[in-house]
């Protein structure tokens, strides 16, 4: 578990900010863009449940 970046609150396995795929661990051969890049698969706020970007907590 980690923090959220934007709430501060508690992380709990990946969400893709894209697509909305999620994982237990980062994976890094998920990419999207141009070139291709894993950045968007980031920490999943564990209380609103999206990937820390969009969190709206």
């Amino acid at each position: 578990m980690g923090i959220c970046a934007k709430c501060e609150g508690e992380t709990e396995g990946w969400k893709c900010a894209i697509c909305g795929v999620e994982a237990k661990e980062h994976d890094s051969t998920h990419e999207h863009g141009d070139p291709p890049s894993d950045r968007h698969c980031m920490p999943k706020c564990k209380t609103c449940r999206k990937a820390e970007v969009l969190c709206s907590c």
